[in-house]
């Protein structure tokens, strides 16, 4: 491990340090549920095995004489672990965030009794995205089931990793498709920096029958909601007579779900801007065998009021605009843009403090993350992993919000249901 430390933060790693703040931490949650109980020592080995195998999330953030934030070892220190009976809740502090200059990425709030677990994993988003957490929670269980059962015949393995790859977690480049001509290029990405840089979205408006004085939704915030095999089944028929994604189409609803929230409960004009911002995940192959890391970046989906008026035509403008994020690996110009910022001394910090929105709300597609999570594993004839003496049996998850984007959903199915996930502001909501 020391031979990838001390390692400079990557250009949205810095990012998300910087973004943190009182009441809108960068932190993000992942929930799982299991029928058993999760033994004490076995998962004590796991969290010890899966920090080493994952350096940065055993690693402290220190500023180093020229100014620039490094990671370096955490050496022995572990993760908090808060363990109590099943029906005791899980009590977050005022200021619930991951101080990484003093403490290692991730905490756990374990609950157990009555045949039953719940697991709740807190992770700094400079640390991992949701990628790399269910990398390093599928190694704590690998090491768990290792634990629990030394003399089984077969135990889950361990997915290769190599730290030195974590060298090349911020190589990102745009993706140069030769077929589309560099003036072409050029003018549409001058058109999308203009629309989401000069016209900044509205937040999300307070209910006009919030009087400020009932009591907030407590942190974090979150609501879920799962949807029948029907409702999923309906979008992908939807989506084959469009000729579109399920995503394009969430983030259809969403913009005119939000538009119509803002209509009626604040003054809205036709020129007046809706925004979603998407996380797009920008591992390639030569990511393959990394630890969990953060390997993200943004694309956003803005209109004008007017626009989304125009239902019609939104579904193949977001189809138009969708493909050519995803041909050009879009997401890798906002990064460019914060390597920018970074040159700059005092600029990101400046760009963050600014009181204008960034996105008025965010939407996290993240597939069926229990693929990733039962790769490893058995499975029972419901198709449920094992691990050991644990069946999981759900899973849950809460991103970062940040000032004026007031509303972070996530979308994903499991067991052949679609879950739909809010997150939204405390001081607001």
């Amino acid at each position: 491990m020391s031979s990838v430390f001390p390692l400079p933060l990557a250009h949205f790693e810095e990012y998300l340090l910087r973004d943190d703040r009182p009441g809108y931490r960068m932190t993000f949650l992942v929930e799982q549920t299991f029928d058993g109980e999760i033994d004490r020592d076995a998962f004590d080995v796991g969290v010890t095995e899966a920090s080493r195998r994952h350096p940065l999330l055993n690693a402290f953030v220190k500023r180093r004489w020229y100014g620039r934030h490094h990671w370096v070892s955490a050496g022995d220190a572990r993760p908090a672990i808060d363990w109590a009976d099943i029906d005791q809740p899980v009590e977050f502090p005022d200021d619930p965030g991951i101080d990484l200059t003093r403490e290692v990425g991730a905490r756990f709030h374990v609950r157990v009794g009555n045949g039953k677990s719940r697991l709740i994993t807190k992770f700094h988003h400079s640390c991992c995205d949701g990628m790399g957490a269910i990398q390093f929670l599928s190694d704590v269980f690998v090491a768990y089931t290792r634990h629990l059962a030394p003399n089984a015949p077969m135990h889950p393995a361990f997915q290769p990793v190599e730290h030195r790859h974590l060298l090349r977690r911020g190589d990102l480049p745009i993706h140069y498709d030769k077929t589309m001509p560099w003036v072409r290029l050029l003018w549409r990405s001058l058109g999308y920096c203009w629309k989401y840089i000069f016209r900044a979205p509205m937040p999300l408006a307070r209910a006009r029958s919030s009087s400020g004085n009932e009591t907030p939704l407590k942190y974090p915030g979150t609501l879920t909601r799962t949807l029948s095999p029907s409702v999923q089944r309906s979008l992908r028929q939807l989506g084959r007579r469009f000729d579109v994604t399920v995503n394009e189409l969430l983030i259809r609803e969403l913009l005119l779900a939000m538009c119509d929230w803002n209509q009626r409960h604040t003054s809205v004009c036709d020129k007046d801007q809706i925004s979603v911002l998407i996380p797009t995940n920008m591992r390639n192959l030569d990511h393959d065998n990394m630890p969990a890391a953060n390997v993200m970046s943004y694309v956003a989906f803005q209109r004008s009021v007017a626009e989304l008026n125009q239902s019609e035509e939104l579904l193949k403008s977001i189809k138009v605009e969708s493909q050519f994020y995803k041909k050009w690996r879009f997401g890798a110009a906002v990064i460019d843009g914060l390597k920018v910022l970074r040159c700059v001394p005092g600029s990101l910090r400046l760009v963050l403090g600014t009181k204008q929105s960034f996105s008025s709300a965010i939407l996290s597609c993240i597939g069926d993350p229990s693929l990733a999570i039962a790769a490893n594993f058995p499975v029972n004839e419901n198709g449920d992993p094992i691990f050991g003496n644990l069946v999981f049996h759900d899973l849950n998850t809460a991103p970062p919000i940040r000032p004026l984007t007031r509303a972070a959903f996530t979308a994903w199915h499991f067991a052949n249901k679609l879950r739909l996930a809010l997150r939204a502001d405390t001081t607001i909501f």
